[in-house]
């Protein structure tokens, strides 16, 4: 586990440390977290989870097949808009 990303809590659950793995985590990492806990874990929270990166979503959706529309970050609307 990577210290400095779960900073703010003990013992984080699977679903949050695969997100921050999504989120922030490079491809070593998330080789140790897929392996960890396996693929199939992964895709549930990947599609699952509405507080990932939607670059992230989208690349992870890319590589694995999956239809980013199915995921919850794709559904959901963005409620944070990049300031112009």
């Amino acid at each position: 586990m990577r210290d400095e990303l779960f900073w703010d809590c003990h013992d984080p659950t699977p679903e949050l440390e695969i997100q921050r793995a999504i989120n922030f985590g490079g491809f070593d990492y998330i080789d140790y977290i897929q392996k960890k806990y396996g693929m199939d874990r992964f895709r549930q929270t990947l599609i699952n989870n509405r507080n990932l990166s939607r670059k992230a979503v989208n690349y992870w959706c890319m590589v694995l097949g999956i239809d980013r529309n199915q995921t919850r970050s794709y559904q959901t609307e963005n409620i944070w808009l990049p300031v112009r």
